[in-house]
């Protein structure tokens, strides 16, 4: 198969198979998925899929300081601005989707260093990454041992059962900034200084400069 066949197919088993756990989901029974868009973001990703929760998130408690909140709800914050253009475009609620950057590698696939880039960039954009393997890339993988190195979960498909399996899964979803601050590690690395430096105006600038980040 190539991409297009493969990523067809995995399409079509998701809608036969709704009690997948490709995405950790089990307990959302009635998820309805979206392909937003192929060749996505200057051709960094094969396609893009949203995956509509039935789990909702009640406005005061998001606006609760104590929440204790899920990934999804962190990359909302972190990444409001591109989940909102799509919310807004599939007239789907923000609270209710998580966006998914898929990379596909058919049989016709070279696996090489191009890879770890495209996962890194998914991970930069979306917060996480789903890689889907076809049968020779997927048998070779797990027989090398080697699944659990990219931070990536992987999904393979069997062409003797026509099914799709998780190879490994990844479950951890960056929302942190790449400019995240911590307090007390800026003043303990300024401390070894000899600068007269405000910390706490160095400290602000700095957090502004990350939400800056966030926002691009």
């Amino acid at each position: 198969m190539n991409e297009i066949e493969l990523k067809n197919r995995f399409l079509d088993f998701l809608n036969l198979n709704p009690k997948n756990d490709f995405f950790g989901n089990t307990s959302n029974r009635n998820e309805k998925y979206i392909e937003i868009k192929n060749e996505a973001l200057n051709r960094k990703f094969d396609f893009i899929l949203a995956a509509c929760k039935t789990k909702k998130h009640k406005i005061k408690d998001i606006r609760n300081r104590r929440i204790v909140m899920d990934d999804d709800l962190k990359n909302i914050f972190v990444r409001r601005m591109l989940l909102k253009t799509i919310s807004e475009s599939y007239k789907i609620n923000i609270q209710k989707i998580s966006i998914y950057p898929i990379e596909i590698k058919s049989n016709k696939d070279k696996l090489d260093n191009r890879l770890a880039n495209q996962v890194i960039e998914a991970i930069l954009s979306f917060g996480r990454s789903i890689v889907i393997l076809d049968s020779k890339h997927a048998s070779k993988i797990t027989k090398n041992g080697l699944e659990k190195i990219l931070p990536s979960t992987l999904i393979g498909y069997s062409d003797e059962t026509d099914e799709f399996a998780v190879i490994n899964r990844h479950d951890r979803v960056y929302s942190d900034s790449l400019l995240n601050i911590n307090k007390l590690t800026l003043i303990k690395m300024l401390e070894k200084t000899d600068c007269n430096i405000n910390l706490t105006r160095l400290y602000n600038n700095l957090r502004r400069l990350q939400s800056i980040h966030q926002k691009l």
